[in-house]
C-alpha cells in the first residue's frame, strides 16, 4: 500500500486538472516506457498501455477536478485519511492511476487505459480511438468498496435568463457566502449540503449582479451579489427585474427521485453556477429514459435552455467480472448516481466484461477531499488477488 500511496503523491507534484494534463500525460508515457510497456496515444489525449497477451485492462482518468489551491496540493496525513490542505486531493481519480502504474511493474500481460478529461463531460471516453484486447475491464473510479454495475447519466442545461434592468435610486451592497462544505453534484447531492447559491438567493431581494458556483459538477460553495436597497438619498444604479431572484429560487437542486433496489438516488439536479443572466444546472439520472424527464421539466422551468455535455447511463448489468468480484469481495453490487466511463466504453466495448470498483474516498470536487488509506490497501489487494485468479484460469 505504501508504494501506491507514493507513487500517488508524486502524481500531486504534477498539475493535471482538466484541460491541462499534459505534462503528466507525459509521466505516464515515460513511466510506461521505462518498465517495458508500449504505448499508444489518440487525439484527445487518451494512453494506452499494453504488453504481451492481456488477460485484464485496468482503467481510471487521470484528470482532476481543481478546487481551492490546486494544482498546488499539500498533503495531509493522520494515519487514517489522506487530504490536502485547502484544495482538492485529485484522489477520484489519481489513486486509481497510482494504483495502475503499480501493477505495470509488477506484471507484464495486462492492459492500462487512462483516459483524458472524464471530469468535464467524460470526453475523453466519448472521444477514445484506441482499441483494448483483454476480456475484461475493471474501472477504479468508484469511491466506496462496493462493485458498481451501472451509472447515471448527466446533461448539463445551460439556461439564459431573459434579463431586464431598471434604473432605480438607492444603496447597493456587497453580500457573500462562501466556504461551505461542497461536494460532488451526484455522489453527495442527498446530504442536504447547503448550496451557496440557493441560500443567498433567499437572502436578498433585488440585486444589481448575482454570481456563484466553482464547477459544474460540484455543489456550489460560494456565491456573491450586490443586493440594492431602495432609497431616495442613494444613487441611480441599474436593478435586475423583480423576477430574477425568484426564478434562482425556483431552479431546482436536490433529488427528485430515489431507487430503492440499489438504494441509491436516480434523478437529481445541481443548481452550479450563476453568472448573472447565464445559469447552470448540472442533472442526472440512472436510465436515459429518466434523464430525458429531466430535460423536460428544465425546459417548462425556462424558456431559453440549451443541453450540452450530454452521456449515458450505464445499465446496470450483473457481469462475469463483476461475479468474480464478489467471490473476491463478499460486498455488495451497486449503482452510482454519477458517471462512470463504463457507460460510454460499454458502447465502444460490448463485448468486454466490465465493473467498476475503488477506495473510500470522502467529499471528492471540494476543499474537504479525502481518501482513507486502509481502504487503498484492502482495493490494491483485491486487484492483486483477481489478476492472481485470472492468471489461473
Amino acid at each position: 500500500m505504501r508504494e501506491v500511496i507514493e507513487i500517488f503523491k508524486e502524481l500531486t507534484k504534477i498539475p493535471h486538472c482538466s484541460f491541462k494534463t499534459e505534462k503528466l500525460k507525459k509521466y505516464i508515457l515515460d513511466y510506461a516506457k521505462n518498465v517495458g510497456y508500449q504505448t499508444k496515444v489518440d487525439n484527445a489525449g487518451n494512453i494506452l498501455a499494453y504488453k504481451n497477451s492481456p488477460i485484464l485492462a485496468l482503467q481510471s482518468h487521470y484528470d482532476m477536478v481543481c478546487v481551492g489551491k490546486a494544482p498546488e496540493i499539500e498533503i495531509i496525513e493522520d494515519g487514517e485519511w489522506m487530504m490536502a490542505k485547502d484544495s482538492s486531493l485529485g484522489a477520484d481519480n489519481g489513486m486509481g492511476v497510482a494504483m495502475m502504474l503499480y501493477f505495470m511493474k509488477k506484471n507484464d500481460n495486462l492492459e492500462f487505459l487512462f483516459t483524458n478529461d472524464e471530469e468535464v463531460g467524460l470526453i475523453g471516453a466519448f472521444n477514445l480511438d484506441l482499441e483494448i484486447n483483454a476480456p475484461y475491464l475493471l474501472n477504479l473510479d468508484s469511491e466506496d468498496e462496493n462493485i458498481y454495475i451501472g451509472c447515471a447519466g448527466g446533461v448539463d442545461a445551460i439556461i439564459n435568463y431573459p434579463l431586464k434592468k431598471t434604473k432605480k435610486i438607492g444603496f447597493v451592497y456587497d453580500v457573500e457566502i462562501k466556504n461551505l462544505l461542497g461536494g460532488h453534484s451526484g455522489v453527495d447531492i442527498h446530504k442536504n449540503i447547503p448550496n451557496a447559491i440557493k441560500e443567498l438567493a433567499f437572502d436578498v431581494d433585488e440585486v444589481c449582479e448575482f454570481v456563484g458556483g466553482e464547477r459544474r459538477n460540484s455543489i456550489p460553495t460560494k456565491a456573491y451579489a450586490k443586493e440594492f436597497v431602495e432609497n431616495p438619498y442613494g444613487k441611480e444604479v441599474e436593478v435586475f427585474d423583480s423576477g430574477y431572484v425568484e426564478f434562482l429560487k425556483s431552479m431546482p437542486h436536490g433529488v427528485f427521485e430515489y431507487d430503492m433496489e440499489f438504494d441509491v438516488v436516480s434523478k437529481s439536479s445541481n443548481l452550479a453556477i450563476v453568472e448573472n443572466e447565464k445559469i447552470i444546472l448540472s442533472l442526472r439520472a440512472n436510465s436515459n429514459e429518466k434523464l430525458n424527464e429531466l430535460k423536460e421539466y428544465i425546459k417548462l422551468k425556462a424558456k431559453n435552455v440549451n443541453f450540452e455535455g450530454e452521456y449515458p447511463a450505464w445499465k446496470p448489468e450483473v457481469t462475469t467480472l463483476a461475479k468474480i468480484l464478489k467471490e473476491l469481495m463478499n460486498t455488495e453490487y451497486k449503482v452510482i448516481h454519477a458517471g462512470l466511463e463504463c457507460a460510454v466504453l460499454k458502447d465502444k466495448f460490448p463485448n468486454v466484461s466490465m465493473a467498476s470498483i475503488g477506495p473510500i474516498i470522502q467529499n471528492p470536487h471540494s476543499v474537504n477531499e479525502r481518501v482513507n488509506l486502509k481502504s487503498v490497501e484492502k482495493i490494491t489487494n483485491v486487484v492483486e488477488m483477481l489478476i492472481k485468479r485470472l492468471n489461473n484460469g
